[in-house]
């Protein structure tokens, strides 16, 4: 699970460590996890050499991934003749070229685990159906997770790994707490369920897209909160 060491990274890692489960994870900052069941790597996910590395430690600690979490992420919010090109590629090299690349690197792994079928799950957000203005570069980078999600869905599903996407709503993390008021609360009035998104909320989809309870679902993103 990448992007754990605050917001919806570590709430998941919590969650499945309390579930019993062994969780790998990492950040470009040390751990806030202190569990024995917890592997954490200090990593820039940018970094394709350190990503690489972080994937043979964990092949030779465990032999193998059951499910793999892509949360790690960043966002722009500017208007795009505004945001120099250097943002915009170094948004893309996270959101999507890490995401792809740990995908890659994991599907090895992934088939290794004796589970019936493994899972990758990619995190999206609303600012792709909705085209939020401002916000251009992120939803790009996140619109191009969602067709990764679709296309790779078909590309290992030979190898018994679905690959889903899960889209969060705004959820009251660092990033949405420094956005101004008004704008959470118009963005909350577009859902058909209208409230701030929890971390409770997102702890079930997330567990279900990647146990064998969805064992017959793969290329989807599930938005929640009802957006579209």
């Amino acid at each position: 699970m990448t992007g754990t060491r605050t917001g919806v990274g570590r709430a998941l890692a919590e969650h499945f460590l309390a579930q019993g489960h062994t969780v790998v994870g990492c950040s470009r900052k040390p751990t806030t996890i202190d569990h024995p069941d917890y592997r954490h790597h200090e990593v820039d996910l940018t970094d394709t050499r350190a990503l690489k590395s972080m994937f043979r430690e964990t092949r030779r600690e465990f032999g193998r991934l059951d499910a793999l979490v892509n949360n790690a992420g960043t966002s722009n919010m500017n208007h795009f003749m505004m945001t120099p090109e250097s943002v915009a590629r170094d948004v893309f090299d996270l959101n999507f070229f890490a995401v792809l690349n740990c995908c890659r690197e994991a599907a090895k792994l992934l088939q290794k685990s004796p589970e019936a079928s493994t899972a990758i799950l990619n995190v999206s957000t609303v600012a792709v159906p909705w085209a939020l203005d401002g916000q251009l570069v992120y939803s790009a980078s996140k619109s191009a997770v969602e067709q990764l999600t679709r296309v790779m869905s078909k590309e290992l599903a030979g190898f018994g790994i679905r690959v889903n996407g899960i889209g969060l709503p705004p959820v009251r993390t660092v990033l949405t707490r420094t956005l101004p008021e008004g704008m959470v609360d118009s963005l909350v009035a577009r859902q058909a369920i209208k409230r701030m998104c929890t971390m409770a909320d997102i702890v079930g989809p997330v567990e279900f897209l990647i146990s064998q309870q969805s064992g017959f679902v793969t290329g989807e993103t599930l938005f929640l909160g009802g957006v579209n």
